[in-house]
């Protein structure tokens, strides 16, 4: 069993995604969010959650790729274990919390071709016009991230057959530039700039940030490993953390380097009261996949539930979808990927040795 920390922290920011996507649902906006009473800037508890899945996908990821070199067993292990779970996330949020949103007309006037198309580039399902007179009526608005993280696997794929990940100074070459060139950009307002980056780099439905703070994970796998979980270091990142949080303008760029460190460090931590987390599904996704269209029905059909019971609700449905995830889909894929890739490996092995 891994000594590490990653299924608890998972566990705790698909957690803190549905509770922030609660107040927005409920009141339509983030002004009663806890990050924005606190700090008054972009970064919510919901982006803050979002921010720490990158970094640590990035640390994970990289890390996947510097242990076994295997484009094809890269990509086919990141494809089993995004796809399976958000095409069938995505047929249940149309197809049957859809028919109760709201819409007498919902599946004659339901464009099948764009549901095809968005789940085959993993983007939020377009339906039509659903959860009327509510906010945000949109059947999935979580999954607009998940694109986002799936370029972010070709990126490293590109990368790391390009000897990018292997060779250290190459890869801090590229991310230097990067980081540069989307600081500069963003601090100075170079519209033209931003623009090259979204529409040419890495396509129009991406986030830079996000992408910033993958490769800030990267980083930490290639160049930290060694220094993290020291205490001295810790203290100030916590202390120099806290004071980005009140400038919007550093605190997306800081806060992925300086929380990245401290998440990272608890995570590789080994401790014997919070091990057993590892030998629990890794409900993570599942609970992310399924949390915005369980609020959005929740609160439908019960317009005037208070924020805190809305929480307790959608957590605990939640929580059933992402086991129900885990055990049906994202398990037995996983699994299936891992015995194909292994026979292949032997079927290889024999045809060698004969």
């Amino acid at each position: 069993m891994r000594k590490n920390n990653f299924n608890l922290i998972r566990l705790i920011l698909a957690i803190i995604v549905i509770l922030c996507h609660n107040t927005e649902l409920l009141s339509g906006n983030r002004k009663s969010e806890i990050f924005t009473v606190l700090f008054n800037t972009q970064m919510s508890s919901g982006l803050f959650s979002v921010t720490l899945f990158f970094v640590i996908s990035g640390y994970l990821i990289v890390q996947s790729w510097d242990k076994n070199h295997n484009a094809s067993k890269f990509l086919l292990n990141r494809i089993f274990r995004i796809y399976p779970a958000f095409i069938v996330a995505s047929i249940i949020s149309c197809f049957l919390f859809g028919a109760f949103a709201g819409n007498k007309h919902y599946f004659q006037e339901f464009k099948f071709k764009y549901f095809i198309f968005n789940s085959l580039v993993l983007k939020i399902p377009i339906t039509p016009k659903i959860f009327a007179n509510s906010f945000y009526p949109y059947i999935n608005g979580s999954m607009w991230t998940i694109n986002n993280e799936f370029v972010c696997y070709l990126f490293i794929l590109l990368l790391g057959v390009l000897n990018f990940v292997k060779n250290r100074f190459k890869w801090l070459i590229f991310f230097s530039i990067f980081f540069s060139t989307t600081l500069i950009a963003n601090y100075f307002d170079f519209k033209i700039i931003v623009s090259f980056l979204r529409n040419y780099i890495i396509a129009d439905f991406i986030n830079i940030k996000l992408i910033f703070a993958f490769f800030i994970g990267g980083t930490y796998y290639l160049f930290g490993k060694a220094y993290l979980n020291r205490k001295p270091i810790y203290i100030i990142a916590a202390v120099l953390m806290f004071i980005c949080f009140f400038s919007t303008d550093l605190v997306e760029y800081l806060f992925p380097i300086l929380g990245g460190y401290i998440v990272l460090s608890f995570a590789e931590t080994s401790t014997t009261f919070l091990s057993g987390f590892n030998k629990l599904p890794d409900i993570s996704y599942g609970i992310y996949l399924y949390g915005w269209p369980i609020s959005k029905l929740i609160i439908f059909y019960q317009p005037k539930i208070d924020y805190w019971l809305l929480s307790e609700e959608s957590l605990f449905v939640a929580v059933l979808f992402g086991l129900l995830s885990w055990y049906l889909i994202e398990k037995p894929f996983i699994m299936f990927n891992k015995r194909g890739f292994a026979e292949k490996q032997s079927n290889q092995t024999a045809i060698v040795t004969s």
